[in-house]
């Protein structure tokens, strides 16, 4: 289960940007917050791993649905795979069902830029998310707008 500091912690985010436009030096940051630094080594794998287990899904099957290789979510949850797709985490999240906050996660976690309303194949996807579509139903409104699919049948 996720537990409820992750939440609270990433809520910081805000009040460390503005602690980081007032300190002088990256070192001074650094030596003050240097706990509030994300584990760039499977952080993703470990939050996906908990997702899962919320969702009560089966990596072999989320990767199914998510049309990817069958051993795909298993190699990210398992620490094999620290690079999984910006595309990729989000066909996960809709296999799993998973939020649009969950969806930012995965996508912060891994260094890719998040959903952006300003850019018509994000906002068909966040749109997609939040009304509960389907994976399909949002890769055919991609490809009915000549805009590149999440992936390819």
């Amino acid at each position: 289960m996720i537990p409820d500091s992750f939440y609270i912690n990433n809520h910081m985010t805000a009040s460390l940007e503005h602690c980081l436009q007032i300190c002088d030096t990256y070192e001074d940051f650094e030596k003050n917050f240097s706990t509030e630094f994300l584990d760039e080594d499977g952080r993703v794998g470990v939050y996906l791993g908990n997702l899962l287990f919320k969702y009560d899904k089966k990596a072999s099957v989320v990767s199914f649905d998510a049309h990817l290789n069958p051993s795909y979510v298993g190699n990210i949850i398992n620490f094999n795979k620290n690079n999984p797709s910006r595309d990729a985490l989000i066909c996960i999240a809709f296999a799993l069902g998973a939020t649009e906050e969950e969806l930012r996660y995965l996508l912060k976690y891994t260094g890719h830029a998040p959903l952006y309303v300003r850019r018509k194949r994000d906002v068909i996807i966040w749109f997609g998310i939040m009304k509960g579509e389907s994976l399909e139903t949002v890769n055919d409104n991609l490809l009915a707008r000549g805009l590149k699919p999440l992936y390819k049948e």
